[in-house]
């Protein structure tokens, strides 16, 4: 029960559905009745005893009956008769295990196989553990083991304890463990026969559930698909067991494997022609016996387990005697002449011992299950039963039977004091000598032992509430005088029977306590314990790990250091009358190995492509649940907020802003790519942090860390101006630079990450994403921040269109294609001039003379080509670009003044060469183009151009390079101080006379320029 009380204390820890299948394990009782006691049990802290719960659950007398027994015998634990020995030319096909149970009428149907429906069974139980699975994940199942050789364990996929018991038992043998690792079988010696090949997939199944136990970072791991090709090997070989007995099972398990070790072996003695070394497997667990008859030539028999019954032996020793040798006073009947004595001629390493604790009625077909005390122990010595110290070990048993012969005769002299017959029960007789005494005295009697120091006079103490019966003074002398001495003399008596009883016993338990007989020690691998009743119940494992010198609880899933007296408290038995039988746990398979082997030497082992393999699948597998379980629960969190602030109508506004309503706005890759790589590098990093309890502190912790990069990178932003420019490379770049306020850098990193256009496989970001949906909440701002935040938003969406639009215009302008190149020159103006409304900060745009001033090349390229055509083509009409040139030089006449200034220019161009055409339809289409030119612009011309924004990084610096290298004099002219502080000087000549020989010159600078 230890285990129990230990998990009382942290039992709200636990995950609700391993507890309750635990309990319905012991109980028999339906998932729902148990969940409705675990309520009424539970304080208000949230915690409860599963003591508590499963003594309500047993008291109910009626559903005790109607469900732990109403199920199908074959439903429930069993656990097999004592099996005998088996012959060496024998195989363990010929193995029958008889099932009993409790309460329950073990006769079935004609027409009913109990296998078929523990096989049916068990195939349902893997099949809905497979459903729940697929459905939700359990926060166990993603757990992780830190060091990764911590103790792992295996889940419960439905009343499976039997087998995870001897799984953790087995796998923590090194060297059975490195046998099962290295098993290999190539899929072209695959046998023919069904048997042979269901036996090699188990052997490969348990292997690859090995490695898990062995690489997997996991805390537990799911044993399914082992248990479900266990479940393929049904009745192998017509060996019947029960698949839901740990010790019936482990023997079974063992047959699977050395069979498939077996064909592995046959196989490579084929392959090799020759023959091979003997099964390991069978080595590994098998021993031997020497069968002695009276009257019959010796026969030797081999075992796995010992199967003993603890109905007439108190410790394991003795039980073993009983089973080996029989017991020493034991005598055979007058009808029996074969007297039977089994001698243990060569032990194996591992040794399995079954505590049979079942006894079968054949009245009421019926068993019930013995938790009476049991003796076992940490260390165990053979000696006694060896064939070896044969002599020596029939001379000690007849001195025991001396010593047990008079032991029986002392103790039943003493039994004759102390049940002294009366009516038709007994009484201590020195009890009836005081009753007496005190009846006719009216004192007290206490007797003197004889002490060789101490007077023989008893002694009389006066009692009050006894008064003395009419006796004459005679007869009153007499009972003074004969009684007393009487009851000294008896109680002497006892007193001296009691030491002469407990050295013989002592002698008894010394007796083979010499150095002859300890030199075979075997030491305690592991305790199987059941609680529960012979029906239904559950096992779980101790196991000492020789490496750590501790010992360990495997229970299921959960895996606790534990210690020595843990396993005594659980396993030795009932220790007191009043405790209920159905919750006092019980030792049921004993597992002792031979500490001197070298076959417990842990050893290392070369994993093959194919467990490679294994150990991915498992690593992606668990890396997907990890995913998919913290984004269910953090979309449990989801849920409840958008319940909160729809019952609060409370209105998230900066979501209902335009800016956020535009399907456009940040689905602009080069705005979010920057943070989505961002983010995916730091949750890499940080993996280990993502965790539920964590992923608000790394968001949080992410988002730090990125604004925090960017801090120092003002310095480096306007130095690299402006061939390179970091603005277009992240949103943070542009608010640095800006000396956004900090709130603002935050806000725009959450809206960001929580607005991703991202598909819900991506469970990472996803997990993300609802985490800076629920901090956005957090996030309290005033009407001004929210207007001034807008405003930000719009100002980084207008800066990277006036840089695409500028970089469009370029790529025309190169091309030739000087008439569009000059709409998007003025397209990136019209943001740029929106930019400067919201204030004259020289960081929210592209620098404004290269604006300027390149938009002004591009138009003095167009202007000379329309002057060209217009000399060399009598038939050239000017109203085909009127419309054109018009709209861009109203945006220049309102534009700076050194536009305007250039527009007077490109003005003064066209009249002079009004001058120099003869009246005609010519000068007149001229006279009609100048006075539409030298109208003044009512207001701003709009450009509805589309623009492309995607490698704007890339694209910006080679139009930007391309540039300087057609017009070296922007190179040299442009440094921080200029493109800050000072109008870039673009000298622009306009030959009046002769537009064909215009070009650029390096000394017309004294034209006036605007500032930024």
């Amino acid at each position: 029960m230890s285990d129990l009380r230990n998990s009382a204390v942290s039992i709200v820890q636990r995950d609700r559905s391993d507890v309750i299948r635990q309990i319905s394990e012991i109980t028999n009782v339906d998932n729902q009745s148990i969940n409705q006691t675990i309520e009424a049990c539970m304080d208000d802290a949230g915690h409860y005893s599963m003591d508590q719960v499963i003594s309500l659950l047993l008291d109910d007398n009626t559903r005790t009956t109607g469900q732990a027994f109403g199920r199908e015998a074959h439903d429930n634990s069993s656990a097999s008769l004592p099996k005998t020995a088996m012959d060496l030319s024998q195989t363990s096909n010929h193995r029958i295990a008889r099932r009993i149970t409790a309460g329950v009428d073990v006769q079935f149907p004609s027409d009913t196989n109990p296998m078929q429906s523990v096989d049916a069974d068990l195939e349902r139980a893997i099949l809905s553990s497979f459903e729940s699975v697929k459905q939700s994940i359990d926060e166990s199942d993603i757990a992780e083991r830190n060091p990764v050789d911590e103790p792992v364990g295996l889940r419960n996929i439905g009343n499976t304890c039997w087998f995870n018991s001897v799984i953790q038992t087995l796998y923590t043998l090194p060297y059975f463990r490195h046998l099962i690792l290295n098993f290999k079988f190539s899929e072209e010696n695959s046998p023919s026969d069904s048997h042979e090949k269901k036996a090699i997939d188990f052997t490969k199944n348990l292997r690859q559930l090995f490695v898990l136990m062995l690489k997997s970072p996991r805390r537990s791991i799911d044993p399914e698909p082992a248990i479900r090709s266990f479940n393929e090997t049904g009745k192998l070989s017509g060996v019947n067991f029960s698949q839901e007995d740990c010790s019936e099972f482990a023997i079974h398990l063992i047959d699977l494997i050395e069979l498939g070790f077996e064909i592995r072996r046959k196989n490579l003695e084929n392959a090799l022609q020759s023959s091979n070394s003997d099964n390991p497997v069978h080595s590994f667990v098998t021993g031997e016996v020497e069968v002695k008859r009276h009257g019959h030539e010796p026969t030797h028999e081999a075992f796995r387990q010992i199967n003993i019954s603890i109905l007439d032996s108190t410790n394991l020793y003795d039980a073993l005697e009983a089973f080996w040798l029989r017991r020493i006073n034991e005598e055979p009947s007058d009808h029996q002449d074969i007297v039977e004595q089994r001698w243990l001629k060569h032990l194996p390493p591992v040794l399995f011992i079954c505590l049979n604790r079942y006894r079968f009625s054949q009245a009421t077909k019926q068993a019930s299950k013995l938790v009476i005390p049991f003796e076992f122990y940490r260390e165990l010595y053979l000696d006694r039963y060896m064939l070896a110290n044969e002599n020596l070990i029939l001379n000690k048993r007849e001195t025991a039977r001396t010593l047990l012969t008079r032991l029986h005769d002392l103790e039943s002299q003493l039994d004759s004091y102390l049940k002294y017959p009366c009516n038709n029960g007994s009484i201590l007789l020195s009890d009836a000598i005081r009753v007496v005494y005190e009846y006719a005295t009216g004192n007290r009697l206490d007797p003197v032992l004889v002490d060789r120091t101490v007077s023989d006079t008893p002694t009389v103490s006066q009692s009050c509430s006894i008064r003395p019966s009419p006796t004459t003074s005679e007869d009153l002398r007499y009972i003074q005088t004969l009684l007393p001495s009487w009851l000294t003399e008896i109680e002497n008596r006892c007193a001296v029977l009691r030491e002469e009883i407990h050295r013989l016993k002592q002698q008894l338990k010394q007796l083979y306590d010499i150095p002859e007989l300890t030199k075979t020690k075997y030491a305690l691998h592991a305790v199987c314990v059941h609680q529960g009743s012979a029906a239904v119940g559950h096992f779980w494992t101790y196991v000492y790990h020789a490496d750590k010198q501790k010992w360990y609880q495997y229970n299921d899933k959960e895996v606790t250091e534990s210690k020595w007296d843990d396993v005594i408290e659980a396993g030795i038995g009932q220790q007191q009358d009043d405790q209920d039988e159905q919750h006092v746990p019980s030792a049921y398979l004993l597992v002792y190995i031979d500490p001197d082997k070298s076959l417990f030497n842990d050893a290392s082992c070369l994993l093959t492509p194919e467990l490679h393999r294994t150990l991915d699948n498992d690593l992606q597998s668990l890396k997907e649940q990890t995913d998919k379980f913290q984004f269910e629960k953090l979309d449990k969190n989801l849920e409840d907020v958008t319940t909160q602030i729809r019952n609060h109508h409370i209105v998230d506004r900066i979501s209902t802003l335009p800016i956020f309503t535009d399907p456009n706005m940040f689905f602009d890759r080069e705005i979010v790519d920057p943070v989505i790589r961002q983010v995916m590098h730091l949750l890499k990093i940080n993996e280990s942090k993502l965790s539920l309890e964590k992923v608000d502190l790394l968001l949080r912790e992410i988002v730090d860390a990125e604004i925090n990069a960017y801090v120092s990178s003002k310095s480096e932003i306007m130095m690299d101006l402006p061939k390179r420019d970091h603005r277009l490379e992240h949103i943070l770049s542009y608010f640095i630079a800006n000396d956004v306020n900090e709130i603002y850098q935050r806000r725009v990193m959450f809206d960001i990450i929580r607005r991703l256009p991202i598909e819900r496989s991506n469970v990472r970001l996803t997990i993300f994403q609802s985490q800076a949906q629920l901090t956005c909440r957090e996030l309290q701002m005033s009407d001004d921040e929210i207007e001034e935040y807008q405003d930000l938003i719009a100002d980084y969406k207008n800066f990277r269109g006036t840089t695409a639009a500028f970089v469009a215009g370029c790529r025309l302008m190169a091309e030739n294609k000087y008439k569009d190149a000059i709409a998007y020159f003025c397209l990136a103006c019209e943001y740029h001039l929106n930019l400067s409304r919201h204030g004259a900060s020289p960081m929210k745009s592209i620098d404004q003379s290269i604006l300027f001033k390149t938009r002004q090349l591009c138009f003095q390229k167009w202007n000379e080509i329309i002057l060209s055509n217009f000399r060399a083509y009598s038939n050239y009409n000017l109203n085909d670009e009127t419309h054109h040139i018009l709209s861009c030089l109203s945006e220049l006449k309102i534009s700076s003044d050194d536009d305007q200034t250039f527009v007077s220019e490109i003005q003064e161009v066209w009249y002079s060469l009004l001058d120099q055409l003869q009246p005609s339809v010519r000068s007149a289409s001229l006279e009609a183009f100048l006075e539409r030119l030298l109208e003044q612009p009512t207001d701003q011309h709009q450009h509805h151009l589309s623009i492309k924004t995607d490698h704007l990084v890339e694209r910006y610096q080679t139009t930007i390079q391309e540039l300087f290298h057609q017009y070296p004099t922007l190179r040299h002219r442009l440094d921080i101080s200029s493109v800050l502080l000072e109008p870039i000087q673009i000298p622009i000549t306009i030959n009046r006379s002769d537009p064909h020989d215009r070009q650029l010159t390096e000394n017309d600078g004294d034209r006036s320029h605007s500032s930024l």
